[in-house]
């Protein structure tokens, strides 16, 4: 039962995924979003009280994803650099099958109004795992000492450009491989610029 009731939501977020991509947030109206669902207004109210916590739910899911994939990354043996490597690649994939999603965390999660989502503020917190996978190399001696907070914030900028620079040629040309090898790359000039 949790689990249909789980799949609906999801797919309930998805769909407004899609409207708020398309219109923004302010426009994407929750008649607009459960047109698009193909499910009554009140379908929609069973699952999220507000579109607020659509939004949040979204955030709270990728943040998730990711989050499950380090613990996970984690426990292995591999190079930091590897890992990052790894995790960038996983982040790439995503944005590559979710471009939707990916369009709407970069733009609406700077807004006054939802920037406080518990969501939204777990997603910010996406640098400290680059931060652990860093400090991991540095105790290691396999990398550097070196500003890891400064280091990662760097790489977490970087992977948002990428990212806003996919999403702008795939609207502008229909397609990009950007990122097809840009984890490859990244992590070549970290090589460079951490290795001890």
């Amino acid at each position: 039962m949790f689990k249909i009731a789980e799949d609906k939501k999801t797919h309930l977020a998805r769909a407004a995924v899609e409207v708020i991509a398309r219109e923004g947030f302010h426009n994407a109206t929750i008649d607009k979003i459960a047109a698009h669902a193909g499910v009554s207004v009140g379908t929609i109210y069973n699952y999220f009280l507000h579109k607020n916590d659509i939004l949040d739910y979204i955030f709270k899911k990728e943040y998730e994803k990711r989050k499950n994939y380090f613990m996970e990354l984690k426990k292995t043996n591999i190079h930091p650099l590897e890992k990052l490597k790894s995790i960038m690649e996983m982040h790439f994939m995503e944005v590559k099958k979710h471009p939707s999603v990916f369009i709407v965390l970069l733009r609406e999660r700077g807004m006054p109004k939802v920037c406080h989502f518990a969501g939204i503020s777990q997603f910010e917190g996406l640098p400290r795992f680059i931060e652990d996978i860093i400090n991991q190399g540095v105790d290691e001696g396999t990398l550097r000492p070196c500003d890891v907070g400064l280091i990662s914030l760097v790489l977490f900028g970087a992977i948002e450009a990428l990212m806003s620079r996919y999403l702008l040629e795939l609207e502008n040309e229909g397609s990009s491989k950007l990122l097809d090898n840009a984890a490859e790359e990244t992590v070549t000039l970290l090589y460079q610029g951490l290795r001890n």
